[in-house]
């Protein structure tokens, strides 16, 4: 009995000595979780961002510039750049990995991104904007272009929403004693001139006058002119319909194959290289293409380099047609960068906002569009006249612009330029009060991702054939009854569910 109660004194002893102990230790651990949570909030807030770049040696975390930023911003940043090339499928690998970095571009609204903001990698922010005085500045037209399933997840990197119009040799139009297109019937006659009057005064008949590629663009730009909505427009009973289930539509391919039976473009345009898309312009051989106007730049330059100094270049945004002057919108935006919705509390949600609405002032829109100034630009009169100092590294900002987001719109310091850069700007501000844009583009179609492919593809095939003269109109409504029977007509059905939704409730993005 002694020996068991002197046992049971030993255990409580042990017993109260190890709670003290343990109680020591919490207090203590408590003690640095405070301090630590105390020095964090006046830290610098961490981030990492992946985004996309097209050097081999993108701006580190050394970099003065990433310095400045993070200064500016208060932030330690942490980018892990992605080569261009390879970009879409890391980004893909990423979102099937669940494990997503705090801020990450992605470059298209495709289904395994609708996917992902389905099932809560990304941060719903349409609700939050209206704190950030420049984000919710962002343009509607680009904000509806990136809803998922009308609900704003992304931050866009803003581009010209009225890029789109035709770039001409203005020699040769001067040559041929014609005025600048305004109309449909003035343009063809400016390609009809282009290809039969000796535009450039060499009495060889070795010119033509439109330049296409095998890419669709330049055909969707001409079919706007002539009132062909964009993908998708609304009939007189409220309803969408294909832009090839118009009137219009039909119209534009009978024009664009007088073009083709007059030989004013290239015969080979359905197998030519949109890489090549410059060479016959600039060669002399065609005298007009029908693109992004910033194509103008580089024709300009290597022009320029082959010492062709008679040779003009002239720009303008559409011509008339029947419903007036109409340009062809860009989506107005090259990707969005989106916040990972995984673990992320709403304070943390709202500092990558904050974050986010920064880089749009001035200050940091010019350190990441130009550097450091006198370091990597000089500014003079108000206008950079020339980049990076001598024996200053390009790396150290290599690649910084993907971050600009130029919402509201760009603030940079203007770069020293020169008469055609103005012109293009003075268009595309132009073509803004005129955009054709597609109605649907924020809706996310299941009908689509399971036949768009081959949807898009029947469709397309059968309007060069028609241009080509391979079919007639009759064979081409064939094709478009092939197309509503093997999924169209459910897609049709389908998108219009969705704008009835979206007309009926007003659904907004919640800004």
């Amino acid at each position: 009995m002694k020996y068991s109660g002197n046992r049971n004194l030993v255990v409580l002893i042990v017993s109260l000595l190890i709670l003290f102990l343990f109680s020591a230790c919490m207090r203590d651990k408590l003690f640095m979780s405070d301090q630590s949570s105390s020095k964090g909030s006046d830290e610098p807030f961490p981030i990492t961002i992946m985004t996309t770049s097209f050097t081999k040696n993108p701006a580190g975390s050394e970099s003065p510039v990433v310095k400045a930023i993070e200064e500016f911003t208060d932030t330690k940043l942490n980018i892990k750049w992605v080569s261009n090339s390879s970009y879409d499928d890391q980004m893909n690998l990423i979102l099937a990995s669940g494990n997503l970095p705090d801020l990450m571009l992605i470059t298209s609204k495709s289904f395994s991104v609708v996917k992902a903001a389905r099932n809560g990698a990304f941060a719903e922010i349409g609700p939050r904007l209206d704190n950030y005085k420049n984000l919710r500045q962002m343009n509607r037209i680009v904000m509806n272009n990136i809803l998922i399933d009308n609900k704003l997840y992304g931050i866009p990197r803003m581009r010209p929403l009225g890029r789109y119009g035709a770039i001409y040799r203005k020699d040769w139009l001067r040559n041929t004693g014609l005025k600048e297109p305004e109309t449909i019937d003035d343009f063809y006659n400016m390609l009809k001139a282009f290809t039969c009057d000796d535009p450039d005064k060499n009495g060889v008949d070795d010119t033509y006058g439109l330049i296409l590629t095998s890419s669709t663009v330049s055909l969707d730009i001409i079919q706007t002119w002539f009132g062909v909505p964009k993908v998708w427009g609304e009939n007189s009973d409220g309803e969408l319909v294909p832009a090839y289930l118009t009137e219009e539509y039909m119209e534009s391919l009978y024009f664009l194959r007088k073009l083709y039976e007059e030989k004013l473009i290239n015969q080979d345009f359905r197998f030519f290289d949109p890489m090549l898309f410059n060479d016959p312009f600039v060669n002399g051989q065609a005298g007009c293409i029908v693109d992004v106007l910033d194509r103008a730049n580089t024709l300009s330059s290597r022009m320029e380099r082959l010492e062709l100094n008679d040779a003009e270049i002239g720009l303008f945004g559409a011509v008339a047609g029947k419903k007036g002057m109409r340009s062809l919108s860009t989506s107005g935006y090259n990707g969005f960068y989106v916040i990972s919705g995984e673990g992320k509390s709403n304070d943390e949600i709202d500092r990558i906002l904050q974050f986010m609405d920064k880089l749009n002032e001035r200050e940091a829109q010019d350190l990441l569009y130009h550097g450091i100034e006198n370091r990597h630009y000089i500014v003079q009169d108000g206008t950079v006249i020339r980049q990076t100092a001598e024996g200053v590294s390009e790396t150290e900002r290599n690649d910084l612009s993907m971050l600009l987001t130029f919402i509201p719109r760009d603030l940079t310091t203007p770069v020293e330029t020169d008469e055609l850069r103005k012109l293009i700007a003075k268009v595309q501000s132009e073509n803004e009060k005129i955009l054709v844009s597609n109605p649907a583009e924020s809706f996310t179609s299941e009908i689509y991702h399971e036949k768009g492919n081959f949807l898009d593809n029947l469709v397309n095939d059968a309007r060069i054939r028609f241009i080509t003269g391979e079919i007639d109109e009759a064979e081409f409504k064939n094709i478009i009854d092939t197309w509503l029977e093997n999924g169209g007509e459910e897609y049709i059905r389908e998108i219009n569910m969705y704008y009835r939704e979206t007309k009926e409730h007003k659904i907004n993005p919640g800004v």
